[in-house]
Parts: C-alpha cells; structure tokens; sequence
C-alpha cells in the first residue's frame, strides 16, 4: 500500500492520534509487516502515562504485540522472507538487532523502536519477529504470542507442580498467567483486583476471585506474582508469601517510587523476591510450544480476548482497560477493510 494509517503519540496523558504516512521501504536489518492484529497491552498506558518518565522522541509510534505477513525485507535479513507469516515481539530474538523505520507526514519525521504495530504497515527489527505456521483461526491470538502470552508462558514454566499461587491484578496478563496455570498444571489461583467486574473474567480461568480489600484475610501462598506495577499492592502481596516461596513483580512501577515490604523481617523465612521482565521466553526456542497449546486449548484462550476494535477505536479500547471493563484488546487490521 502507497500510504498507511497508524496510532501515534504526540503527548503524554492524551489519546493517540491517528495520522496517515507514506509507506517507507524496510533498510538493513529490517523487515517491512502488513499487519493483520495486534493486542493492546498496559505497557502502552504506561508510556502514555510516563510511568517510567518523559519521552524524549515524540512522536512516535506505539504497540510491541502483533502478527503479520512479511511485504518485504531489507538487506542482510535470512531469517524471514515476503509471504512469511510472522509474530512481532519486543523480546529480542535471533537476527539483526536495529531500529525501526522513518516515516512522514504532516507531523514531520515520526520515529519508531525496533518493533511497532499500531500501524496498518511498520518496519520492524529482524530480531522482533519470528515466523509461524499459518492458521487463519488463530488470527486474533498470534498477537497475544508476542508479549501477554508469552511472558505468562516465561513465569508459568517456571513455577512447581502443585504449588499455591496468587496474581495480584486480573487484567491482560493476570488472565494469561491464569490460563497457562490451568493449561500446564490445572491450578486453582487465587486473584485480587480492585474491580468486582473483573470476577467473571477470573472465574473463567478458574481463579478463586478476591477484591482488593481481601488482603491478609487470605492463606498464604508459595508464589505471588504482581501485574499491577503499585508499590502499595507489592508490598501486600510480600505478606502473602509463604516460607521459602517467591514474590514474581511483573507491573512496573512509576519512576521514583519506593517499595517499602510489610515485615520486613519474613526475608529470613527463606522468601525471595524475582523481577520478570518478559519472563523466561525466548521467541525462536518458545515460540512454536506456545503456538501448540494455545491452538490445542483456543477455546479457553478466546477467552481472554473481550473486545475486537479497528484501529481507529484504539483510544477506546484504551479507556475500556482503564476502566477494568476488559481483558485482552485487540485491533484486528482486516476490520478497516
């Protein structure tokens, strides 16, 4: 396509703004994607909302969850080939390791990271996409492979058989480690979050649903893991851990925040504290096991996706997952056809 619509962020603590570019061709390194979805993570709430500071690089664009079919490649890219269906990641894989592309508009020149997919087209890092065998059933779950299910599937494999656990937040991730525990192990978790809309969404998945003032009036547990990024949260859920059990923090917290532990002293009763980042997955060892279960188990996968938007309904899918009105988003590009 000559020209291209994508979500771009002009400013912090506002909507993404949609604006139309001239396609670009895919330089050393990269790989030019004609999107076919991508998810909506609470990393980008995070980035809109500068929870790790101030962006020096806008405008930009945004998102790191994303499947597609290769257009086109650049120089001295093996790994994929135009026609390759392919899941884009932010966890790094194997090939080159660079920069988006450039593009153009009335914006001026708008950036992007090695790996973006709010965009109808983007160009992408070789190392952020892997390719995979196409099932047209799955077009609405390849995107989740790229970070939700797949940092789930890095924590979830490292967990013991029959352990207790805990998940602080049912959101996007929350529900996605809640679906790998019953996949892997069929265990029963238990998760807390401030919306009580949020119970069915748990329950689906199995969880033993609690709202947030449930703190300490629960059992305690060999693993608690925090998808919520609150330092308040963080520290309730340290006095969940059992003896010798883990705290697993996968929300980030807002920059210069402090985490300060309730009893401080349990430290010696063995517990260790673990940060995630993406978990244990690596796109071109992982990546095919995931596509196995999650086809195996697409039924209870589907569910953790409650809303399909175009991309112009992104800032409104945005504001659902602030609300606590959904789990997973995903902006299927075949809608603005």
């Amino acid at each position: 396509m000559e020209n291209f619509l994508a979500a771009v962020l002009t400013e912090h603590y506002k909507p993404l703004t949609l604006e139309t570019f001239k396609a670009e061709a895919p330089g050393n390194g990269q790989v030019l994607v004609e999107m076919i979805s991508a998810g909506l993570c609470g990393a980008q709430i995070n980035e809109i909302d500068a929870v790790k500071g101030q962006d020096k690089y806008m405008p930009h664009f945004m998102g790191h969850e994303g499947f597609g079919v290769v257009q086109r490649v650049g120089e001295g890219v093996g790994k994929v080939k135009k026609g390759d269906y392919v899941v884009l990641h932010w966890k790094k894989g194997s090939g080159c390791d660079c920069f988006g592309g450039k593009y153009f508009s009335k914006l001026g020149i708008v950036g992007s990271g090695p790996v973006t997919t709010f965009a109808e087209q983007t160009i992408v890092s070789e190392n952020r996409v892997t390719k995979v065998d196409y099932k047209p059933s799955l077009d609405n779950l390849y995107p989740l492979m790229g970070c939700a299910l797949s940092t789930a599937y890095g924590i979830v494999k490292n967990i013991k058989k029959d352990s207790t656990v805990t998940i602080s937040g049912a959101g996007g991730l929350g529900l996605t480690i809640a679906f790998w525990l019953k996949v892997f192990y069929n265990i029963t978790p238990v998760m807390i979050d401030k919306f009580e809309n949020k119970r069915e969404f748990a329950e689906t998945f199995g969880a033993t649903f609690h709202t947030i003032d449930a703190f300490n009036k629960l059992d305690k547990t060999d693993y608690c893991i925090d998808t919520t990024g609150k330092v308040d949260v963080m520290s309730k859920m340290f006095s969940q851990v059992k003896k010798g059990g883990s705290l697993i923090l996968v929300g980030q917290p807002r920059v210069g925040e402090s985490l300060v532990l309730e009893n401080a002293l349990s430290i010696f009763d063995g517990i260790k504290i673990f940060s995630s980042d993406g978990g244990d997955f690596d796109p071109d060892r992982d990546l095919s096991d995931i596509v196995f279960h999650v086809d195996k188990n697409k039924e209870l996968a589907e569910k953790l996706i409650t809303h399909i938007i175009k991309l112009e309904e992104i800032n409104d899918g945005f504001t659902k997952m602030r609300s606590g009105e959904a789990g997973r988003v995903i902006i299927n590009f075949k809608e603005n056809k």
